[in-house]
């Protein structure tokens, strides 16, 4: 069995992922990325990290605890798990129809659920394993259009402090909740501007800082555990 560590980053080969798998590979860490519909994206990055990587659609039945399996067998063993990977689309409340609810509860709960559950007996076999889960501030306030989305970041909030008070000492587990961390591409120049006018620090948040919490809180001090970062511009310190 390998004596480094290693770490699973689900959507870990764009965006916040991305900067998630760099600053554990920065800190030392084998990573296995994960990716889905950006598969190209993450077998470079995990070539150039000298890590791992694995293709699966996490909404597809045995998928989660399948990849779990093959991130231990490639790397000998799981150290941290970041769950990263989900799903964002805009839809107002009274139009969500059945399959776009299921669609996000599949990627954004059941499949952190999951991926977790099938990783516990690793992540305890060293004593120190850590979970962190991407969350974000619209699961206390929700946004205009999404709340769907913030029903699911909710849902894996409480999923958050319920695993850290079950599971300690062995793992501990935490959230990462950013704000406007990078906007869609989609977003116009005027929706960026009017959410900017609600953020203290005035910019994005950006992908570095995000990754920063994420490493803090999967490999930093032993008593934390159960706790939900934000890190979003001060925009949660203005409601």
């Amino acid at each position: 069995m390998s004596a480094r560590r290693v770490a699973l980053v689900t959507g870990g080969g764009v965006r916040l992922g991305a900067a998630i798998s760099e600053a554990l590979a920065d800190a030392g860490l084998s990573v296995v990325v994960h990716a889905n519909g950006h598969a190209s994206e993450a077998q470079a990055l995990s070539a150039r990290l000298g890590g791992h990587c694995v293709v699966a659609d996490l909404s597809a039945p045995g998928a989660p605890e399948a990849l779990v399996d093959e991130a231990v067998a490639r790397a000998g063993r799981l150290d941290v798990l970041v769950n990263n990977a989900g799903i964002f689309e805009a839809c107002a409340a009274e139009d969500v129809d059945d399959a776009l609810w299921a669609r996000h509860f599949a990627l954004n709960v059941d499949a952190p659920f999951k991926l977790t559950r099938a990783a516990l007996p690793h992540l305890r076999a060293h004593g120190s394993g850590s979970v962190v889960n991407l969350l974000d501030i619209s699961a206390l306030r929700p946004y205009r259009g999404f709340t769907h989305y913030s029903a699911t970041k909710a849902a894996l909030q409480a999923l958050t402090v319920g695993w850290a008070a079950e599971w300690a000492p062995q793992v501990r587990v935490n959230g990462v909740s950013p704000g406007a961390a990078l906007f869609p591409p989609e977003m116009s120049e005027r929706a960026r501007a009017n959410y900017l006018q609600r953020v203290p620090m005035g910019a994005e948040t950006g992908a570095a800082a995000v990754a920063s919490a994420v490493c803090y809180l999967a490999l930093g001090p032993p008593g934390i555990t159960g706790q939900v970062l934000a890190v979003d511009g001060g925009r949660s310190a203005t409601w």
